[in-house]
């Protein structure tokens, strides 16, 4: 893979299928988690476990109440910082699956999500930004600019050094699209909130904790990475879509 790091981008040089079921994108996204669950969990906890324990206890050292708004922005923000290194990363070694049928290592794909950390936090924040001022004025504005915006991560994994606009690139590719995206990510985004609940649940005494409560954190943004696996296969669908119209 060492052609990628010279490129500035992943080629997508395998066949893809077009995305044209929410429900075989689904099963799709369900067989590359289980097929390549060691590799996503390993990348995803060697950067969220010691992230999440220092912003806890940088949290206590500053007296900052954990149930208090100073304590769910500092949580939020780190999402940001370690979703936009783990984004990457997993794009990186799920990419080299489709090719081989094997993930890449998980310290090279590090390596790749350390490259496009700064770019993708970048577009992550611009895109909390965008959906946050569309929800503001209507809840179905704030969903459309979601879903139009979906591929933004990926577009930066993917296209990396050969994009200037991945906000752009995922509105081109989202385009035309909207209901089947939305309508394949919606049972991913209800799983993602009831294992929110689960897990993050008063009753069972973890926000009490600052070190179980990163812990918790941490043990549910795994299965989160269903989501990213989801977003990747719609992209693949598209572009390969986009790749054979273009042929003659």
């Amino acid at each position: 893979m060492d052609r990628d790091f010279r490129n500035g981008l992943l080629e997508l040089d395998f066949d893809s299928p077009r995305f044209e079921s929410p429900l075989a994108v689904l099963l799709a996204s369900l067989r590359l988690f289980f097929a390549a669950f060691p590799f996503l969990a390993i990348t995803t906890l060697a950067v969220f476990l010691p992230g999440k324990l220092a912003i806890h206890f940088a949290c206590y050292l500053l007296d900052v109440p954990p149930d208090g708004i100073l304590s769910y922005l500092a949580l939020e923000i780190g999402d940001l910082l370690l979703g936009a290194l783990v984004a990457p990363a997993i794009v990186y070694g799920l990419v080299q699956y489709c090719r081989k049928g094997r993930t890449a290592p998980v310290r090279e794909s590090l390596r790749w999500g350390l490259r496009q950390w700064l770019r993708t936090l970048g577009n992550k924040i611009k895109v909390e930004v965008t959906v946050t001022l569309w929800g503001a004025l209507l809840f179905i504005p704030g969903i459309v600019a979601m879903i139009r915006l979906i591929f933004t991560d990926v577009v930066v994994a993917i296209e990396a050094d050969r994009q200037d606009d991945p906000m752009g690139r995922s509105r081109e590719l989202a385009s035309g699209h909207g209901w089947k995206i939305f309508f394949t990510l919606l049972p991913l985004m209800l799983l993602d909130l009831a294992g929110m609940f689960l897990v993050m649940d008063r009753n069972q005494g973890v926000e009490h904790s600052r070190a179980m409560f990163a812990v918790a954190e941490t043990i549910l943004s795994v299965p989160e990475q269903l989501g990213t696996v989801a977003i990747l296969l719609i992209y693949l669908g598209l572009v390969q879509s986009s790749v054979k119209k273009l042929k003659p």
